[in-house]
């Protein structure tokens, strides 16, 4: 996940966080929707032609800040040995409860014209993150019955789509509560909830 930037030189990397830092100042004052690629060149200091070198497009931009911010929220909380158990998942998933809630207090949105990429963007990294922990897992893939990517995908939706929509929509569950009632659905599923065929 962090591979292309590791690899990017000194000058790039400068370049990059100039109009990530400048894109973030524009949009913290005009929102996303009245942002556009002359202000955040402007406020960076950079000639259009060097902002397409490194993006297409405003929405490039914003997909690349969701998932270097995203990466590095993970990885300030996370510990590089974190694994599919029980408590990296807890931690995970509080992590992300306590972020969305700063972000939002139960009462704010996003924005729609980026709804669908913050989205997209986040249940990515999120799946990409559960998919290695999967995949270091000792349980042998052969016995499986539903592929790990698959896995990793759909448990990035409950735990991410819970957390959204709890953090924008008033709430009376804490986030200890919240961490539980996910960990729990997440860990030991809904089977018991579902009667047996007679």
């Amino acid at each position: 996940m962090t591979t292309a930037k590791k690899h990017m030189d000194r000058r790039t990397r400068r370049t990059r966080l100039a109009l990530l830092q400048a894109f973030r100042e524009v949009v913290r004052e005009k929102g996303f929707a009245a942002t556009s690629v002359q202000e955040v060149t402007e406020r960076a200091n950079i000639n259009r032609g060097t902002f397409y070198l490194h993006f297409t497009d405003k929405y490039m931009l914003v997909d690349v800040f969701l998932r270097e911010h995203f990466q590095d929220l993970l990885s300030h909380t996370l510990s590089s040995t974190a694994r599919w158990d029980r408590k990296s998942l807890r931690l995970l998933i509080e992590t992300l409860l306590k972020y969305f809630e700063s972000k939002y207090h139960h009462e704010r949105h996003l924005p729609q014209a980026i709804a669908p990429l913050v989205e997209q963007t986040i249940h990515d990294e999120l799946s990409s993150y559960l998919l290695i922990w999967l995949r270091q897992s000792p349980c042998d893939p052969t016995q499986w019955r539903v592929p790990m990517e698959v896995v990793a995908r759909i448990v990035s939706w409950a735990i991410f789509g819970t957390v959204l929509q709890w953090s924008q929509e008033e709430s009376t569950a804490s986030i200890e509560q919240m961490t539980n009632h996910i960990l729990f659905v997440v860990l030991e599923g809904v089977a018991h909830l579902a009667p047996l065929p007679e």
